[in-house]
């Protein structure tokens, strides 16, 4: 599977800008909260060398900013700055404290590896795209892409799936959305989409197919999705099986989950027509 595909738009060397293309327009989130997309480029050139053949470093970060007539609204803050949290801690040791501090780090590492170690091909990239997949007047739930390659065989990437309430703007857990009872039934109706999507073939065990996961018995892990066509999970390479089997994901439709999830949880409504 292809982890993330974006159009790199370069801009003035080594100077981070806005979009050069047209501003998209706001998408609407409640009635009274909308969000505008953020995007930043940056090219690094490669340092001078004795290699001629370097290649520099792209730098190219995507987000959703939300907005409100209420400037000081805490919802808007606290999902704002999960956003800003989750972004400014994607790269380095300790998170950045600014866009661009992180920015600016990541070209100062490539700058000093690339004279460290001349030989070295270059071509580092940090690529982070923050994306709406679904939203209401009760949830907000954004999908993540990140993707770093600093050198070595393969970009480190990762998908990351936030699920926040648009009542309080904190990030929701699985278990605010299944009946407290249900959780072993999920999991059962999810191993069966895992086996489908994964192949698997009915007397197979997840070792004999690759897996990893604990006692070689399927679980299911809290990187999860909401969105009218279900309850989506994503297992990002490394976490259940080796780099080359890719990540995995479904999507489990409410039509089989209707009877695990919470009547009065946020995912209730989800139900509402089927039967």
């Amino acid at each position: 599977m292809v982890l993330f595909l974006l159009a790199l738009l370069r801009t003035a060397q080594g100077v981070p800008s806005p979009e050069a293309e047209n501003h998209p327009a706001p998408i609407k989130i409640t009635a009274a909260v909308s969000a505008v997309t953020k995007h930043l480029t940056r090219s690094v050139p490669p340092p001078k060398t004795a290699n001629k053949d370097v290649i520099g470093a792209e730098i190219d970060i995507r987000f959703p900013e939300l907005s409100c007539p209420a400037a000081a609204d805490p919802v808007v803050a606290a999902i704002n700055k999960a956003i800003q949290d989750r972004l400014l801690a994607v790269a380095g040791e300790k998170p950045a404290s600014t866009v661009g501090e992180l920015m600016d780090r990541f070209a100062k590492e490539y700058e000093t590896t690339v004279k460290e170690t001349p030989d070295m091909p270059g071509a580092w990239s940090l690529k982070f795209e923050a994306t709406i997949r679904h939203a209401d007047e009760e949830l907000l739930c954004l999908e993540t892409i990140d993707s770093i390659f600093n050198g070595g065989a393969h970009p480190n990437s990762n998908i990351a799936y936030q699920v926040f309430s648009m009542k309080t703007g904190k990030p929701l857990e699985l278990s605010s959305l299944v009946a407290a009872d249900k959780m072993g039934e999920l999991t059962r109706i999810s191993e069966k989409h895992f086996r489908r999507v994964r192949s698997l073939k009915p007397d197979e065990t997840y070792e004999q197919a690759g897996f990893q996961f604990e006692q070689n018995r399927f679980s299911l892990n809290e990187n999860f999705l909401v969105s009218k066509d279900g309850l989506a999970f994503c297992f990002n390479q490394y976490e259940i099986a080796p780099y080359a089997m890719g990540i995995t994901e479904l999507t489990i439709p409410w039509s089989d989950l209707k009877t695990v999830i919470n009547p009065g949880g946020p995912a209730a409504r989800f139900l509402k027509g089927i039967k």
